[in-house]
C-alpha cells in the first residue's frame, strides 16, 4: 500500500501531473461558478431559447423557431429562425427533451462541448508527438494554453454556436491527421473527416470549411516529397463533404433554410450591409488585432521561458517534431483567419475554431523550454504550480459562494409569475430593441415582445421608461404590479 501511495505521489508531482491539476483548477475557476449563475450572453440565451422551442414542438429542424417577434430588422426573409443553420439547436434540444425546461440544460451541453475540445485539444497533440513519449506526455499544455485565452474562457460557458462548431472542425483535422499517420491508407478517416465538415458547416456557416486546407498544409510541412497522399485525401474529404451537403440541400425544407441563410447572413455580411465593428476600413483587421491583444500573456510566458532557460545557461533544443507542429499549427490558424478577413461582420468570439490550434501552436514553442526548466530544477516549478493551482481552486469556491447576478434573468424570472407563456409583453421606447431584453424574457419566461401596445394586455417599464410609466399609471385601466429592480409590470384591465 505504502509502494502504491509513494507512486501516486510522484505520478502527481511530475510535470504531467501538476500540469493537469493547474489545468483543471483553471478550467474550474473560469468555467464552474459561470454554469450556476444563469449570466448569459444573449446569442447562447436565443440559440438556448431555440432548442427549448424545438423540445416543446414550437419549431422544427428545419424551421427553427426563436419568438413571434426579433430584435434583428435583418431577419425578415422567412417566417421562421433563419440566421444560422440548426444543427447545434437539435442536438440541445434533445437534452431539453431529457431534463425539461432547465437552465442546467445550456450548462450541460456547454460542459460536453467543454470535454470534448479538451479531449480533442490533448489528443491531437499526442499524434503529433507520437514518436516524444517526453513531450507527448504534457498534453495538458496545450489545453491549458488554449483556455487562458479570454476569448476562449468567456465564449465556452456562453452557449455559442462556434464553441460547437470548432469541436466538429477540430474532429476533422483529427480524422485527417490519423489519415497522415497511419501505415497504409484508411479512407474512413478522409470520409469521417468530410462529415464534420458537413457538421460544422451545418452549426454556423462556410467558416466551418476550414478543415478543408489541412491535408495540403499538413503536406507542406511533413509530406513534401508525398504530394499524392494529400491530393488523394483531400479529394476524399472534399467528394464526401459535396456528397453529403448535396444530399441535403436535395431536402426542401433544408434547402429553404440554407438559401435564406445564405442570402441574409453571408450575402449580407459580404456587402457590408449586416452589423459593422466600424465603418472603415480597418474593420476588416478587427480578428488580427484582437488575437494579438489575447496572446500577449502567452508571449510572455514563452518570453520568460526563454528568458529564464538562458540565465540557468539551460541548453535549448527545438527538435523537428517541435518546429513542424508549430509551423502546423500556426498555418492553420492563418487558413481560418483570412477568410473571415473578408467581413467587416466579426465579433470576438468569431476565433473561436482558430484558438485550439493557437494554443497547440504556444505549446509547441515553449514545451522544450519548460521539460529542460523542470529536469534542472524540479521543486521551483512544483512549488510555483502547486500555488497557483490552489489559488485557482480558492477563487472558484469564492465565486460559487458569491455568484454574479443577472438583472435580465431576475426580471424575466418575476414576470413569469404574472405572464402566461407564450405570451406577447410590449416594450416601450427606448427599450423595444433591447437584445439583452428579448432573450431573457423568451429564455426564462417564453414571453415574445410586441411593438404595439394594443397588441397585448401586458406592457413592461423600467427606469429609462419612466415618463410613458407615468402616464400609464395615473390612468385607472391598468393593474400595476412591481417588479424586481425598480421594474412595473402594467396589466390592462379587461
Amino acid at each position: 500500500m505504502t509502494a502504491l501511495h509513494n507512486s501516486i505521489r510522484q505520478s502527481l508531482l511530475s510535470l504531467p501531473g501538476l500540469g493537469w491539476i493547474l489545468t483543471v483548477c483553471f478550467i474550474a475557476m473560469t468555467f464552474v461558478p459561470r454554469s450556476f449563475d444563469n449570466v448569459l450572453f444573449v446569442d447562447g440565451l436565443a440559440y438556448a431559447s431555440i432548442a427549448r422551442n424545438m423540445a416543446l414542438g414550437q419549431g422544427s429542424f428545419w424551421q427553427p423557431h426563436f419568438a413571434d417577434s426579433f430584435w434583428l430588422t435583418h431577419n425578415n426573409l422567412c417566417s421562421f429562425f433563419c440566421e444560422h443553420p440548426p444543427l447545434m439547436f437539435g442536438m440541445q434540444s434533445l437534452l431539453f427533451r431529457i431534463f425539461g425546461d432547465s437552465p442546467a440544460v445550456e450548462n450541460l451541453y456547454n460542459a460536453i462541448i467543454l470535454f470534448a475540445s479538451v479531449f480533442l485539444i490533448s489528443t491531437i497533440w499526442k499524434v503529433l508527438f507520437r514518436n516524444d513519449i517526453a513531450i507527448k506526455n504534457q498534453s495538458w499544455l496545450p489545453v491549458f494554453l488554449w483556455y487562458g485565452l479570454r476569448i476562449v474562457w468567456w465564449s465556452v460557458p456562453n452557449n455559442l454556436l462556434d464553441t460547437t462548431m470548432a469541436v466538429f472542425c477540430l474532429a476533422a483535422c483529427y480524422f485527417q491527421l490519423k489519415a497522415f499517420t497511419q501505415n497504409r491508407f484508411r479512407a474512413a478517416y478522409w470520409i469521417l473527416a468530410g462529415i464534420m465538415i458537413v457538421l460544422a458547416c451545418l452549426t454556423k456557416g462556410p467558416v466551418g470549411l476550414f478543415p478543408l486546407a489541412f491535408p495540403l498544409i499538413y503536406t507542406i510541412i511533413y509530406e513534401r516529397r508525398n504530394w499524392r497522399k494529400g491530393l488523394t485525401g483531400l479529394a476524399i474529404v472534399g467528394c464526401s463533404f459535396l456528397l453529403l451537403a448535396g444530399l441535403i440541400l436535395l431536402y426542401p425544407p433544408a434547402k429553404l433554410l440554407i438559401s435564406n441563410y445564405f442570402q441574409g447572413q453571408i450575402l449580407m455580411a459580404l456587402l457590408k450591409k449586416r452589423e459593422k465593428v466600424s465603418g472603415d476600413w480597418t474593420a476588416h483587421f478587427y480578428l488580427p488585432k484582437l488575437l494579438i491583444k489575447n496572446i500577449i500573456p502567452h508571449l510572455l510566458l514563452v518570453t520568460g521561458l526563454f528568458v529564464t532557460n538562458k540565465l540557468s545557461k539551460i541548453d535549448i533544443q527545438f527538435s523537428q517534431s517541435v518546429r513542424r507542429a508549430a509551423q502546423l499549427a500556426f498555418l492553420i490558424t492563418i487558413s481560418i483567419l483570412l477568410p473571415m478577413m473578408a467581413s467587416v461582420k466579426q465579433g470576438d468570439y468569431y476565433l473561436m475554431p482558430a484558438l485550439p490550434f493557437v494554443g497547440l501552436f504556444f505549446a509547441a514553442c515553449a514545451v522544450p523550454m519548460l521539460l529542460a526548466l523542470f529536469q534542472k530544477s524540479e521543486r521551483l516549478p512544483q512549488f510555483v504550480m502547486i500555488v497557483i493551482s490552489v489559488c485557482l481552486f480558492s477563487a472558484m469556491v469564492y465565486r460559487l459562494i458569491n455568484p454574479d447576478k443577472d438583472r435580465a434573468c431576475e426580471i424575466a424570472n418575476d414576470l413569469k409569475k404574472h405572464v402566461p407563456a407564450n405570451a406577447r409583453i410590449y416594450l416601450p421606447p427606448p427599450i423595444t430593441m433591447f437584445s439583452e431584453l428579448h432573450t431573457p424574457f423568451q429564455r426564462y419566461a417564453r414571453l415574445s415582445i410586441a411593438f404595439d401596445p394594443n397588441e397585448t394586455r401586458y406592457l413592461f417599464f423600467d427606469h429609462e421608461t419612466k415618463a410613458t410609466f407615468d402616464s400609464i399609471s395615473n390612468t385607472k385601466n391598468y393593474q400595476i404590479i412591481p417588479l424586481v429592480h425598480g421594474t412595473h409590470l402594467a396589466i390592462r384591465r379587461k
